[in-house]
């Protein structure tokens, strides 16, 4: 039987993140250690855990009726894992908060914090910021309590460093934005440091996939944000969706760019004219015709799920429609790849 993966810290990352604390907490006001009542204690809209559930759900469960139902009955459930371990061996790393008005609002830590309500616990270990920290310390704060989680999507892993690199920019000015400036900001590895900055310049299907959660691994996506071709693209991330290695995936991407040398071996008889590369979608003047092809595809139960993404697009002007297009275009190709 093979070993189960351990998830943990490297000795140089624990280094930096050492170091990062120090200049978080040195920059972003005094902060104490207490024990707080869980009823003065609100989430923050802005962490970058997306975690669908919310205090109203935990203390008043969750509505039938909800969109998010079934993604927040298996928040619930995995809060509930948690619970158990508070119950019995209470919260081992104190929450982050900081003070608003008479309520504290968590900066990091509020599965913790819902999974210690679930427990029917009254309140819990905090460090307190007196006030709120900055953009740049506060995204720092919250990458340095969410490295080291196992079950955090590659999704909100992506968005905390976009967010971190943004307040970055921000904070010191316009700068360029390198591998090298992430790893000494956040004390990743090169190659990590690397990995995020091709996954955050990744081609829209490779976005995309992430966002839906059907890619989850930092190396692939790196790996499919650096390929060129729509074709290769297209069939290395539909491999990775049906579950190939690292390893096939790296051997199926070789052997698609062999394949055109081999093809130009081949002795074919000659073509007249000159091939074809791409479908001609042709164009309209009618806005309309644009709506009604749009719709036509959203009325397909595979499609409907991409509602909400036209649901603003004012159909009476010419640029919006454009662009709607444009993205019906590229849902349809992600979703169509075989």
């Amino acid at each position: 039987m093979s070993k189960r993966k351990r998830f943990g810290v490297s000795q140089a990352l624990s280094r930096g993140l050492s170091e990062t604390i120090h200049v978080v907490e040195n920059n972003a006001g005094i902060f104490r250690n207490v024990i707080l009542p869980l009823s003065r204690i609100e989430l923050d809209p802005d962490n970058p855990r997306k975690l669908a559930i919310n205090l109203f759900d935990i203390r008043q469960g969750i509505d039938r009726n909800d969109p998010a139902y079934t993604r927040k009955s298996a928040e619930l459930e995995k809060l509930k894992e948690l619970a158990s371990t508070i119950e019995s061996s209470g919260v081992i790393n104190p929450i982050v908060v900081y003070k608003l008005g008479e309520s504290y609002r968590v900066v990091a830590g509020e599965r913790r914090c819902l999974a210690s309500i679930l427990a029917n616990k009254n309140e819990i270990d905090a460090r307190v910021f007196n006030e709120k920290p900055k953009g740049f310390e506060l995204k720092l704060i919250q990458w340095i309590e969410n490295t080291a989680r196992e079950d955090l999507s590659l999704e909100e892993r992506v968005g905390n460093i976009h967010d971190i690199l943004h307040e970055y920019q921000l904070q010191h000015g316009t700068t360029d934005v390198t591998a090298t400036l992430l790893k000494n900001i956040t004390g990743l590895s090169l190659p990590q440091a690397s990995y995020y900055m091709s996954v955050l310049n990744a081609p829209q299907d490779v976005k995309l996939a992430i966002e839906n959660g059907k890619l989850g691994s930092l190396d692939k996506a790196a790996i499919l944000s650096g390929i060129e071709s729509q074709t290769v693209r297209n069939k290395a991330l539909q491999a990775c969706i049906d579950g190939c290695s690292l390893k096939e995936l790296r051997k199926l991407i070789s052997q698609e760019k062999e394949l055109p040398s081999k093809r130009a071996s081949l002795k074919l008889p000659p073509q007249r004219g000159r091939a074809a590369s791409r479908v001609n979608m042709g164009f309209t003047l009618n806005t309309t015709v644009v709506q009604t092809l749009v719709a036509s595809v959203l009325a397909q139960h595979d499609f409907k799920k991409y509602s909400d993404t036209f649901s603003k697009v004012n159909w009476e002007r010419m640029d919006q429609a454009s662009r709607a297009f444009q993205k019906l275009i590229e849902i349809l190709e992600h979703e169509l790849v075989r």
